[in-house]
């Protein structure tokens, strides 16, 4: 349960919205009876904190956004999370975007405790440390084929996750994470090719966080009018991939991811390729996709996670139609 009482201040330049923020949390698990561990049946506790967001613009050039939280509890001590961008164009169709976000909160309760009836899966992490995650980043917006460019960098303290025996921990020390990447569009007629790739490195404790060193995008389409202009056509292809890197496996007991074990295998390193047909007559939108189509030229090899194979072909065929404006 949450109740927020908020003033706001609001004009054309500058808009401010702040207040105080009751919340009653509380979280209850099956009772189970341990020889060795007591896990308890319920936690709750009643928190008081503030919020706050912060607008301003200037010049038609500028524009601020910030946003605060902070809460606090017996039981979950601590949360505290802003988030901080600024927009300027320093010249026409030319933007730039720095943020500063960071978050200060207590690890989710999946990770706190857990009952089941499988014994090995039963865990009560106590005294947990809260885990922080600072973020930096920026873009440029660039109008040559509508680009934009974009570097961030995270780091995250105490971050929380479960080993390979399904057991939550939390490190000793932090995780850093640097991401650079660019998103185009290039058009020539009615032919458009949008890609967007991405590096990324997990600094330290990679083992941790284990993450495809680069993940990237690519839609090559046709876009016209048809009919006598009375209805538009889109069609294309549209082919995803991402390096291959040892991730993470899915543990469907706790509904979670695990960090890898012995008999975990990497994936990535196969592109996933999809087709499409998209009309669009009025308020009518027909479309049709063949997902997967690589299927047809070889062996599905692409997973989602170890053990789980992404699908095979799949047809999808609708219709959507908008009755009212």
């Amino acid at each position: 349960m949450s109740n927020t009482v908020s003033l706001v201040w609001d004009n054309e330049k500058f808009k401010l919205d702040a207040g105080v923020r009751y919340q009653m949390l509380k979280f209850g698990t099956n009772e189970i009876n341990l020889p060795v561990l007591q896990i308890p049946t319920e936690i709750k506790e009643s928190r008081l904190g503030a919020v706050g967001n912060l607008q301003v613009k200037l010049f038609d050039k500028i524009q601020l956004n910030s946003f605060l939280e902070f809460s606090n509890g017996s039981q979950f001590g601590t949360y505290l999370r802003t988030a901080n961008n600024l927009k300027f164009e320093p010249v026409k169709d030319y933007f730039v975007n720095a943020k500063v976000n960071f978050q200060s909160a207590y690890p989710s309760f999946n990770y706190i405790l857990n009952t089941s009836i499988y014994n090995n899966y039963n865990y009560y992490l106590q005294n947990a440390r809260n885990q922080t995650v600072s973020e930096i980043g920026g873009s440029l917006g660039l109008k040559w084929f509508r680009t934009e460019l974009f570097a961030n960098y995270y780091r995250i303290d105490n971050y929380t996750y479960f080993d390979s025996n399904a057991m939550p921990q939390q490190s000793g020390s932090s995780v850093n994470i640097s991401q650079i990447g660019g998103d185009a569009t290039f058009s020539y007629g009615n032919f458009h090719l949008n890609t967007r790739l991405q590096f990324q490195n997990v600094l330290t404790n990679k083992d941790l966080l284990p993450l495809p060193g680069f993940i990237g995008r690519a839609n090559f389409f046709y876009q016209a009018k048809a009919f006598k202009k009375a209805a538009e056509i889109q069609t294309g292809i549209k082919v995803y991939y991402f390096s291959e890197f040892a991730s993470r496996k899915y543990f469907p007991i706790l509904n979670e991811y695990i960090l890898p074990d012995a008999n975990s295998f990497s994936i990535g390193g196969h592109p996933i390729a999809d087709v499409y047909f998209n009309m669009k007559v009025k308020k009518m939108f027909f479309f049709i996709e063949g997902q997967q189509v690589g299927t047809f030229l070889s062996h599905n090899k692409a997973y989602a996670f170890p053990s789980y194979p992404v699908y095979d072909f799949r047809l999808n065929i609708g219709i959507v139609w908008y009755l009212f404006n």
